[in-house]
């Protein structure tokens, strides 16, 4: 993958060679976001921009709209997932991701559900292919949304650019087997394994194994509220880590909160 990488990154037609098939769009992109995040930056506030124009290219070249670090080609196509699915880096040491500080008066804001948002490294859960639901009622992206019968729409809130339309579930991990549960948490953790007062989770995909909800793993990532109200008066939620369950720990049998992660 590596000498893959650096002809992918030398073609002077880049992204051509990420053209082939839709897996290696997804390869691609994610082990370039990966090594775009371990880079030093004389600036940190800079990290966001500096790579508008390569990522740029390749929203043109997938035919997809995106930005701050994710894909959206569209509901039940899985790119939006797949790059809302990124986590700390495996060798990212405690405590972790730190968020990174923007002058007040630069009016810049990125939200929290981009890796983008933060110093430090990332990896990807990686869901496996064609055996992957993807979530389209509890998450959808901020430039499409789920219309009339299923049609994707054009979005034209005011913060359509930032925003998440989701569902926060409540979860409880607490007597897990080895396997049934990896939660991966941004920054350092701010829970108790038992207690789910104070996180939540949104369900972002999960298996096409047999068997009922409650049998299969779950990807999700993890939200906490911040007592703000966003768009139509919703609650307003932050990302704060990212991983995988099976459904029986996460309450499936009640409607969830309807909020907004900025």
């Amino acid at each position: 993958m590596n000498s893959k990488m650096a002809d992918f990154l030398g073609d002077p037609k880049f992204p051509n060679k990420a053209m082939d098939s839709r897996g290696l769009q997804i390869r691609y992109f994610q082990e370039l976001y990966k090594q775009y995040s371990r880079l030093e930056f004389t600036h940190i506030q800079d990290k966001p921009f500096a790579i508008a124009g390569m990522e740029s290219r390749l929203c043109k070249a997938y035919q997809v709209k995106g930005a701050y670090g994710v894909f959206d080609d569209g509901p039940g196509n899985g790119l939006f997932h797949r790059s809302l699915l990124w986590r700390r880096g495996e060798s990212e040491p405690l405590p972790g991701l730190s968020a990174i500080i923007f002058p007040p008066t630069s009016g810049i804001r990125i939200p929290s559900w981009s890796w983008m948002a933060y110093r430090g490294s990332i990896d990807y859960l990686d869901p496996p292919f064609e055996k992957t639901v993807w979530e389209e009622k509890d998450i959808s992206p901020p430039w499409t949304r789920v219309g009339g019968r299923g049609h994707a729409v054009e979005t034209t809130d005011r913060d359509a650019n930032i925003e998440l339309v989701a569902t926060a579930r409540n979860y409880n991990v607490a007597g897990c087997s080895i396997g049934e549960v990896k939660l991966i948490y941004d920054t350092e953790r701010t829970r108790s394994d038992g207690d789910s007062s104070r996180v939540q989770c949104v369900i972002v995909a999960k298996s096409k194994e047999a068997g009922t909800d409650k049998d299969r793993m779950h990807y999700v990532i993890i939200v906490v509220s911040t007592n703000a109200k966003g768009a139509g008066g919703d609650p307003v939620y932050k990302r704060v880590g990212a991983g995988y369950m099976l459904g029986k720990y996460i309450v499936l049998d009640e409607p969830g909160t309807p909020m907004r992660i900025h």
